[in-house]
């Protein structure tokens, strides 16, 4: 009787295994919301770059959905992966910005009196810079579920490392450096991490078990590097020739060649799920750790860039195809990094409201676009940058189309915006609708009180001259890569 219990718990056991579907995840680094050859918004100039050759990632969004309101949760690359992994806020788990890294970095709430922050007329609290081993990732979720569990590419949030935190395998604790190898065959390493992916996933595939599979890429962070063929053709491609500078004719026409051979490795993983029969039970997702402000031929339309909260760091581009999602589809829904953990488990059916502490939610009734719970589409997203470093202390919230940005140094002002009206975040309606703004920062303030948020303090004793950012009287366009450190010691003197 035991051995045929035995027998039977280990069919269902291989039943429900082989019954859940496989996920694969394809995270780009530093790609702006426009970053594709696919328009993230049907029909809208400046939503998408057609002069960069993607047609994998065009092939993706026609077989899946593509979202044209989705976020990184911060506008920078190790909050936002810890974010992405443990479905928490920056604000709970206190990666808040670069900085302070590893095993080693400061744990507890400590304020950075370096020389360059002196003159300032607040003082800027430390990130933990290091993912908490203690909180659930989605490698040790997936694991929970039954999956086997890979991760290549760039880690970058330290914790151990992948294979402390629920992948089976993995490249390591990886940071930028690896990216910055150059192999004229190899560049960014994106070909070999995709050969390892595709040679992960065959054998669980060969053994039946589902998996999850990370490529977390290094393209496009500079350095830039591309197969010297690709290049090649994009040394003389017609819509770079209207860029004045050579130098810069030169440098976008390899970050170009670049994504296309980042996205001819997407064709890769496409190919491999086609021809093993995959495509019905595997899902593949697509999207960019945070943003960032590319050249697009004059059609820039978001303000900021890579490390502020304005949309340029924080919109990315998300494209998502599996069983069940419509082809060809769209949402206009609000997602954020923090809500693919609590996705995959309710893919991997499995019960994402028994995890603990997390700020996301499943948006898997998005994808088969069915049950939308109200709930969902009126929740706030919270975003927090209390640092200096090309950019100003500041926080968001994002409510339904409204957003409302804060800056610490200027106390007295709110900068109150209609994403669905202005993506471009340039009409302040704070003095238009200020019960709005008031109800907005309230909410946001509340959370931060709640999750006991690491805050800049009151300097003691700032530069008298020293002038804070104004979104009201600085362009972020007319400084170099939106740095303002420059801009604010010429202030101070």
């Amino acid at each position: 009787m035991k051995l045929l219990l035995s027998i039977f718990f280990a069919f269902l056991s291989t039943a429900l295994a082989n019954d859940r579907p496989n996920i694969i995840m394809i995270l780009a680094d530093d790609m702006p919301w426009s970053g594709t050859q696919v328009e993230m918004i049907k029909g809208l100039k400046g939503s998408n770059m057609p002069f960069r050759n993607t047609p994998n990632l065009d092939k993706l969004s026609k077989m899946g959905m593509t979202f044209s309101n989705a976020y990184a949760a911060a506008g920078m690359c190790a909050p936002s992966r810890t974010s992405f992994q443990t479905g928490t806020t920056t604000i709970r788990n206190r990666f808040t910005g670069n900085g302070n890294f590893g095993e080693d970095g400061l744990k507890k709430l400590t304020y950075d009196v370096r020389s360059k922050s002196s003159h300032r007329n607040l003082v800027e609290p430390y990130p933990l810079g290091s993912l908490n081993q203690a909180t659930t990732t989605i490698g040790e979720a997936l694991k929970n579920e039954g999956y086997k569990t890979a991760h290549f590419g760039k880690w970058h949030i330290y914790g151990g490392g992948p294979g402390e935190n629920g992948y089976d395998e993995h490249d390591g604790s990886t940071s930028n450096d690896e990216g910055k190898a150059e192999d004229k065959n190899d560049p960014k390493l994106m070909f070999s991490m995709t050969d390892s992916a595709i040679d992960f996933m065959s054998r669980q595939n060969k053994a039946k078990s589902p998996f999850y599979c990370q490529i977390s890429h290094y393209a496009e962070h500079n350095p830039c590097q591309s197969l010297p063929a690709t290049l090649e053709k994009y040394m003389n491609h017609p819509h770079l020739k209207n860029i004045e500078s050579k130098g810069d004719q030169k440098r976008w026409a390899e970050r170009c060649a670049m994504i296309e051979d980042f996205d001819t490795t997407i064709g890769h993983i496409l190919d491999f799920v086609e021809k093993n029969n995959l495509s019905k039970n595997t899902y593949i997702f697509f999207t960019a750790d945070n943003g960032f402000d590319r050249y697009n031929e004059g059609n820039e339309l978001l303000r900021g860039s890579k490390w502020w909260l304005w949309e340029a760091g924080i919109r990315v581009p998300m494209i998502v195809s599996g069983p069940h999602i419509e082809h060809n589809s769209r949402s206009d829904l609000n997602v954020i990094g923090y809500d693919f953990l609590p996705t995959f488990v309710d893919l991997a059916k499995g019960q994402p409201q028994n995890l603990n502490a997390i700020d996301g939610t499943s948006f898997k009734s998005i994808l088969h676009q069915k049950n939308i719970d109200s709930t969902f589409t009126s929740r706030a997203l919270y975003f927090h940058y209390p640092h200096h470093r090309t950019s100003a202390m500041h926080s968001a919230i994002i409510q339904g189309n409204m957003k409302l940005l804060y800056f610490y140094e200027i106390p007295d002002k709110f900068f109150l915006y209609n994403l669905t009206k202005d993506i471009s975040e340039r009409q302040n309606l704070s003095k238009q609708f200020p019960e709005k703004a008031k109800s907005l920062f309230s909410t946001l303030n509340k959370y931060l009180d709640e999750q006991q948020a690491f805050m800049p303090i009151v300097n003691k004793n700032p530069n008298p001259n020293y002038v804070p950012y104004d979104p009201d009287k600085v362009d972020l366009r007319s400084t170099k890569k939106g740095d303002l450190n420059g801009l604010a010691l010429k202030a101070a003197k």
